[in-house]
C-alpha cells in the first residue's frame, strides 16, 4: 500500500501543471433600451504565460451574430430565443481565430437586439451556455480541422441588466 501511494505521489509531482483557463467577463455598454440597442462587451482573458488562439465562431468576435454561445432570459423568466443567423461552416481558416495575448485580454462588442427579441422592457439575464469551439497554445496548429478541435468552457458571471 505504501509503495502504491509513493508511486501515485511521484506521478503527480512529475505531471505538468495545467494551463490557466480562458476566463471571461460580460458587461453592458450604455445606452440600453428595449427594442435596442443593447450592446454587450465580452472580454476574454488569458492567464497563461503563453498566447492562446481561440476560434471566434458563435461569439461577438465574429463581428456579427452567426450563432451564439449565450442564453438570454427575459422579463418573464423565460428564455428569449436566438433569432440571428445560423450558418453551415466548412473548416476554419487562420482568420477565424483571435489571439489571446499572454497574461492579457481581448474584447469585442455586439448588439443583442440584432439577434434577440428585446421588445419588452424589464430585467434580462445573459449567461454563457456554450464553449469556445477550439482553443490552442500552439500557433502552428491554427487553423485546425474540426476533428482536432479542443473546446474550452467559459465561466462568466451572469450579466443582469435592465432595459427601460
Amino acid at each position: 500500500m505504501t509503495l502504491l501511494l509513493a508511486f501515485l505521489l511521484a506521478g503527480m509531482a512529475n505531471a505538468a501543471p495545467s494551463a490557466p483557463a480562458v476566463s471571461c467577463r460580460l458587461e453592458t455598454v450604455a445606452p440600453l433600451r428595449h427594442g435596442g440597442p443593447a450592446v454587450v462587451r465580452l472580454t476574454l482573458a488569458n492567464g497563461a504565460t503563453r498566447p492562446k488562439w481561440a476560434l471566434r465562431w458563435n461569439t461577438p468576435f465574429e463581428g456579427a451574430w452567426l450563432g451564439t454561445i449565450f442564453t438570454l432570459v427575459g422579463p418573464d423568466s423565460q428564455e428569449v430565443r436566438y433569432q440571428g443567423a445560423r450558418v453551415k461552416r466548412g473548416e476554419p481558416d487562420a482568420g477565424d481565430y483571435v489571439e489571446l495575448p499572454a497574461s492579457g485580454a481581448v474584447t469585442a462588442t455586439a448588439d443583442l437586439a440584432t439577434a434577440y427579441d428585446l421588445s419588452r422592457p424589464g430585467r434580462y439575464e445573459l449567461t454563457v451556455s456554450g464553449a469556445l469551439l477550439d482553443v490552442t497554445s500552439d500557433r502552428r496548429a491554427v487553423p485546425r480541422p474540426r476533428d482536432r478541435h479542443r473546446p474550452a468552457a467559459l465561466r462568466c458571471a451572469p450579466l443582469r441588466f435592465e432595459l427601460p
